[in-house]
This record gives structure tokens, sequence and C-alpha cells, in this order.
């Protein structure tokens, strides 16, 4: 299903008839494609809404650069639109950034949230810092001589396969620290986590919990940053015993 917000055009997909519901929101780069088998399963006691963020699925691309806060109130305008008065939001990764804004901004509306493998905490490692560092002064200033494979070892995937206003909606997001906002969340809150994440490490954990200490935790074992596609059952499960 497509609807018109603003000048955007955004794809959702919505299942079930329960009276309370559920709202996710998938991870930079992905859809709502991959959250189906999901909601599928939560959809006997919620009616669950997916939605293809802007820039991603089948959503149009923001018409200029946005950062999670843009992001937070186009979903708070699409849950006006459909006239979704509350709702749990479950967000992956940036789609759990956009759900601590909303929870701790509008918890009328946010009665709860759970947050997989989230985005949110901006820790640069050594390796980053010196990357970072390495490219500006030695890349940077003849790029177009250096080979492509090497370009690769030296940047974010993700923001190499962006471009125009994704790509700097990109270095916006990730730039932005929400550790503030954490304890502003007040309503329950709980927190999925692959223990094998590469992305974003499981020791984030403790960061929640030290700022967030009512914060519920289901660490999914062996699963990567993406617990719901490499571990689907434990995910679902976990879920259900957190939503059912």
């Amino acid at each position: 299903m497509n609807i018109l917000l603003g000048k955007t055009i955004l794809h959702y997909e919505q299942m079930g008839q329960g009276s309370e519901q559920i709202l996710i929101l998938h991870g930079w780069g992905r859809s709502l494609n991959e959250w189906l088998p999901v909601a599928k399963k939560l959809s006997s006691k919620y009616t669950v809404t997916l939605l293809d963020l802007p820039g991603f699925g089948s959503s149009e691309d923001p018409t200029t650069p946005w950062d999670t806060y843009d992001y937070a109130n186009l979903v708070l305008g699409f849950m006006k639109k459909l006239e979704i008065k509350s709702s749990i939001i479950v967000g992956h990764s940036f789609g759990g950034r956009i759900a601590t804004i909303l929870a701790a901004n509008n918890s009328e509306r946010v009665p709860s949230i759970v947050l997989i493998d989230a985005g949110g905490i901006h820790i640069q490692s050594f390796i980053t810092k010196f990357k970072i560092f390495f490219y500006k002064i030695f890349v940077k200033p003849v790029r177009s001589i250096i080979p492509k494979k090497l370009q690769k070892l030296l940047g974010s995937g993700d923001y190499r396969a962006l471009s125009g206003t994704m790509r700097t909606s990109f270095i916006k997001i990730v730039n932005q620290d929400l550790r503030y906002l954490f304890p502003k969340v007040t309503v329950p809150l709980s927190i999925i986590w692959g223990s094998n994440d590469q992305t974003l490490p499981v020791e984030y954990v403790k960061i929640y919990k030290k700022l967030i200490p009512h914060a519920q935790v289901k660490i999914i074992w062996s699963a990567d940053h993406s617990p719901h596609l490499s571990k689907p059952a434990d995910t679902i499960d976990a879920l259900e015993e957190i939503l059912l």
C-alpha cells in the first residue's frame, strides 16, 4: 500500500486486526520485506504495520538531507495519517534510533518500545579514527589515482553505496549520539541483541542498561547484527515472550 505524506510517497504493509498496534521500523539500507515473517507471527494478537522508511524499499527518497529527527517526525506524521493513536514500536538498528526519539518525546503515542541491535550510541574506535585520519591526510588528495579495490578498504560500505541526499543523510545520522535521550525513555523498553553483532557490539547493551535501568534485555546467541535473519526462530520467540 502507498500513501502520500507531505511530498513523499511512502510504502507500507499492514496485517492483523488486534486492538493493540505494533509498528516495525527496519534498519538502514533495508526494507519492510525482511520483517514480514515476524509481522505475520505477531499479527495473531496485534495489528502490525510495517513502513518502508524514505529512501529505502519502495518509498521515495527525501528531497533534502535528513537526520534522525526528521525521520522520527515523518514516522509520527505517518502514525497520525493512519490514525494510529498509540503503538508499540519495534526498531532494528537505524529504526531503533527513531524509536528512541519517539519514546523519549511522544510517550503518549508510544507506550513501549523494543530495540533490536539498535543504533544511537556513537563511539569511534581507535581503528575507525585512524582510518578517518588516514583518509583525510593521505587518500583524499590523491583519490583519483588510487585503485578502487583499495578505496573500498578505506570507507564504509553503507556510505559508498549511497549518493545525493541519502549520502549526506547517512553522515548526519551516524554522527548523532542519542545517549542524552536515554534517561528520558520512561516507557517499558526491551532490548534484543545478537551476541555476534560485528556492526554494533553487544557491549553496547551495558550502556543502555546503565542509562535506562528498567530496560529488559534478551541476548540472541550466535546471532549477528540482524538476529531476525540469522536466528529468526529465536528472535520471534524473544518477541513473543515480550509482546504476547
